[in-house]
């Protein structure tokens, strides 16, 4: 909860200036570019290429304080990205070691999710058996009246029914779209899955893909420390390993 909580608030930008402040809508091709947060502001990390003389130094910064200098954010630090992928790997090794239970947390921890989302919530086919009383209801009022009274006496159930109608079929709809949404993270846990059982007990190499699998957040709390936030709720505090 609280990665998804820090997530939801990398989605707000202290202005409209730059899109990307947020959660974009597309799949950057860096890992991180959609799962470093600032402990401060809760804004993104982007990556960044500082270039002087003959060196290149790649680091990452909140992009609030690359917008808008310490305007709204005043402590977040500039991570070189070397040390930083190092900390993170050394986070999620720690967490590897009893890899069977890590798969057990992180499947656990979205079975449960999964199940609470789902249990005050009705079935597709749930609605659609409303939905087709609904119908019948109003073929019964349609094909029982006699005159044109009858039409202007009914105009009020009829205008109901229409109204449940449309109600029943956008519920259905949102279901039908949280239901692509749960079974998309079933399908990512997954692949997770699929990863840690298939890696070694130690993960030595960074690998943007995976990074995508295992991490569902990084929170930059300080220069020196992180918190590492794997798949299924899976918490790990990390010191910055220069």
């Amino acid at each position: 909860m609280q990665a998804e909580t820090a997530r939801r608030a990398a989605a707000k930008s202290p202005s409209s200036k730059r899109a990307s402040t947020g959660m974009g809508s597309y799949t950057s091709k860096y890992a991180l570019s959609d799962r470093l947060v600032c402990g401060e502001c809760g804004t993104l990390f982007q990556r960044c290429t500082w270039k002087r003389k003959t060196m290149t130094r790649i680091v990452w910064r909140c992009i609030s304080r690359v917008d808008y200098g310490s305007r709204y954010c005043h402590n977040s630090p500039t991570l070189d990205e070397e040390p930083l992928q190092r900390s993170i790997l050394a986070a999620i090794n720690s967490s590897m070691s009893p890899k069977c239970e890590l798969i057990d947390e992180v499947t656990e921890a979205l079975r449960i999710e999964l199940a609470v989302k789902r249990a005050d919530r009705a079935t597709v086919e749930d609605i659609d058996r409303k939905i087709k009383a609904r119908e019948q209801e109003f073929q019964y009022l349609f094909d029982s009246m006699q005159d044109s009274e009858d039409i202007t006496e009914r105009a009020k159930d009829f205008q109901r029914i229409t109204e449940e109608l449309a109600e029943l079929k956008a519920e259905k709809e949102r279901y039908l779209e949280l239901e692509k949404d749960e079974n998309a993270a079933a399908k990512r846990l997954d692949t997770a899955v699929d990863v840690l059982e298939s890696s070694s007990s130690k993960i030595t190499e960074w690998d943007e893909s995976m990074i995508r699998q295992l991490v569902d957040m990084v929170k930059v709390v300080s220069a020196d420390k992180l918190i590492v936030y794997l798949r299924g709720g899976v918490e790990i505090e990390q010191e910055m390993l220069w």
